[in-house]
């Protein structure tokens, strides 16, 4: 592994300062009212190296999401495939995963959601080619796990492909809902239970 310079690790930790502050500033007015001197206020940085790094707060937006959604990304596939665990497991754990990353990046996750309509389909319609792209790797992943459960029967005998589509919308569903609604960390672990206990058969094998 590279070890970085000085240098490098600079720019990483301002760049990284720079997208916190700019996090704070769109859950707290949204992107279309905030400006990059809003950004370099809260991020105690002067202007010129706010631009540096973003040539915008679009650009800016656009990293958030992105380096969000491929974070989240890398965890589904390493639990995906952990080759020691039982694919039911696999599942519940990914699901899990992703329940608590959403809690844990709701501002980012609240704000994608009131933008996407507004910037992604028209503003930046590369954001929303990527982060679809992504999602649909996340789809096989989920597909690829139930494709080896109804050959165990341990999933129900639906196809693979329409089990994995439906399962990746009610977790984002649910995972919406009680982001929106304020709902407690309880409430959000039950709904997991229930989303799992859907698509399983009941069969330990």
């Amino acid at each position: 592994m590279t070890r970085l310079t000085r240098k490098e690790r600079d720019d990483k930790r301002k760049r990284t300062e720079i997208l916190a502050a700019g996090l704070g500033m769109f859950a707290e007015g949204g992107l279309h009212n905030t400006t990059m001197a809003n950004i370099s206020k809260a991020a105690q940085y002067p202007l010129g190296t706010i631009y540096k790094y973003f040539p915008g707060k679009k650009e800016m937006y656009h990293d958030l999401v992105i380096e969000r959604v491929h974070e989240l990304g890398r965890i589904l596939y390493d639990i995906a495939h952990k080759k020691d665990l039982a694919v039911t497991d696999r599942l519940l754990a990914a699901l899990k995963a992703q329940a608590r990353f959403y809690r844990d990046n709701q501002d980012v996750v609240k704000i994608y959601i009131s933008e996407r309509s507004n910037i992604d389909s028209v503003g930046m319609p590369q954001l929303n080619e990527r982060v679809n792209r992504l999602h649909e790797r996340m789809v096989q992943l989920f597909e690829n796990m139930f494709d080896q459960g109804i050959r165990k029967e341990v999933f129900k005998a639906y196809p693979a492909r329409d089990m994995a589509e439906l399962f990746a919308d009610i977790v984002h569903s649910a995972a919406w809902s009680c982001l929106f609604r304020e709902e407690d960390k309880d409430t959000s672990v039950r709904r997991v239970s229930m989303i799992f206990e859907m698509v399983t058969t009941g069969k330990k094998k």
